[in-house]
């Protein structure tokens, strides 16, 4: 599990005499400003840049941009990158917001450029407050004498994460929720997210709508059913002279993809079935806000409303984070931080008792190669959070998962990790888990992370 823990409040008086001149970039003008003046008058001097100067500690407001999300992290990450290694970065972000598109996850990108760049000192305080400018700018004056690490701000004092050192353990006793749910499920038809759905589909049986952008083919019928990619590529190109078979290697290999993707997402349909639940599967594009609310009304009208959602998609675009672009931020950010803000803005938030968010331990942790992916993940985490405060009603999780047995994680990979001594997540065992978890655990446990080796990696 992951816990805030509270390590200060606010009656401490800032030494910041010791700190010496801070600088604070003026992405965000306003917001720099009411902190220069914070620290003014607690007796500290500061100067507003647009950009480092010097070396010593300097405060980054980028993060509090209005940009999309994609783009407000890039831009995080491209101004963190600046400094000499003599320079410690305070990134300034929001971990709740009315607008969840104004939520950020720099912690997440932090941790991984720390792990990158040993030596690095660079460090997310995020702040969970609806408080003004003004007050919010003398709550971080008040952490900046803090032993240096990622903090979170709320006006009941400053919080630090920290996984707790306990299993997760399976439920005392079975529930099976009324046959009237509806989940909605996107990336459910595929992979792990796939077994975590039939898996609820054993416990709570209703209906399951899974979203994806695959469009389904039929197997040709006098294709023998394969399910390896490279030998279904030979069995294709072989046959390439077969009317429905693609002539270029290329074109081969996506057909093949296809095919595969087509033959796994009936696979999961069928268990759903197998369960006694209903299930169909729907293409949609969950970033096309339009889109999917006319596919989500007409799915409403036939199974009622949408009572559980789990939000499993997401893409890798790895790379450092001195080779990251903005498109590889927007790949990663497109499924998994505006598919979510989409469904959301479409959905009876009222009607959920159920929300289960794919995230994963690099949001905690952080990753080497995968700063983007850690912090659209540590957004999702704190969207979570804040979904959990605003709806006592509605069981809330976030999974930060370890690497998995399949997944994202193929044979190169698991070699990777085994040699890191990073314990693989069973299939199996990750279903159990996200089920127990979803439906059982107490409300206000909101981030679980998952693989208990990732950590120590």
């Amino acid at each position: 599990m992951l816990q805030s823990v509270r390590i200060a409040g606010y009656d401490r008086i800032p030494d910041l005499e010791r700190l010496g001149p801070i600088q604070i970039t003026n992405a965000e003008p306003e917001f720099a400003k009411a902190v220069r003046d914070a620290i003014e008058a607690h007796g500290g001097a500061a100067s507003i840049v647009s950009a480092p100067q010097r070396s010593g500690l300097c405060l980054f407001t980028e993060g509090l941009l209005e940009n999309p999300p994609a783009e407000r992290h890039y831009q995080a990450l491209q101004a963190a990158l600046l400094p000499d290694r003599n320079t410690h970065a305070i990134m300034l972000e929001r971990a709740s917001n009315d607008a969840i598109d104004q939520i950020s996850g720099l912690s997440g990108l932090c941790r991984s450029i720390r792990i990158e760049r040993p030596g690095t000192h660079i460090y997310a305080l995020s702040f969970r407050s609806s408080q003004t400018n003004v007050e919010i700018a003398s709550l971080i004056v008040s952490a900046l004498s803090l032993p240096s690490d990622d903090y979170t701000l709320t006006e009941a004092g400053v919080y630090r994460d920290s996984p707790a050192d306990e299993d997760v353990f399976p439920p005392l006793a079975p529930l099976r929720a009324p046959a009237s749910t509806v989940w909605l499920v996107t990336g459910g038809g595929r992979g792990v997210t796939a077994d975590c759905t039939i898996e609820l589909a054993k416990r709570t049986g209703g209906s399951f709508i899974l979203l994806g952008r695959s469009e389904i083919v039929a197997w040709p019928s006098w294709l023998e059913p394969q399910s390896e990619l490279k030998a279904l590529r030979g069995t294709l190109a072989r046959n390439k002279n077969h009317p429905d078979v693609p002539n270029t290697p290329a074109e081969i290999d996506r057909f093949a993809r296809k095919l595969l993707a087509s033959s796994e997402i009936s696979s999961t349909l069928k268990a759903i079935e197998a369960t006694g639940s209903n299930a169909k599967y729907v293409q949609a594009d969950i970033g096309d806000k339009e889109s999917l609310r006319s596919v989500l009304a007409k799915q409403v009208s036939i199974s009622g409303a949408i009572t559980g959602l789990v939000h499993g998609a997401g893409v890798l675009s790895d790379g450092l984070a001195d080779r990251l672009d903005l498109k590889s931020f927007e790949t990663v950010f497109a499924p998994k931080v505006i598919g979510l803000q989409t469904i959301l803005s479409c959905l009876d938030l009222q009607a959920l008792h159920h929300v289960g968010l794919f995230s994963s331990a690099s949001a905690v942790f952080g990753n080497e190669g995968q700063a983007n992916y850690a912090a659209a993940n540590a957004w999702l985490n704190n969207v979570a959070v804040q979904l959990a405060a605003e709806l006592p009603n509605t069981q809330v999780k976030s999974f930060c998962w370890g690497p998995w047995h399949g997944g994202m994680v193929d044979d190169a990979l698991a070699r990777m990790f085994t040699e890191r001594g990073i314990g693989l997540i069973s299939r199996q065992e990750g279903a159990r888990i996200f089920a127990d978890q979803l439906l059982h655990s107490v409300h206000d446990q909101v981030r679980f992370v998952i693989g208990d080796e990732w950590g120590s990696a």
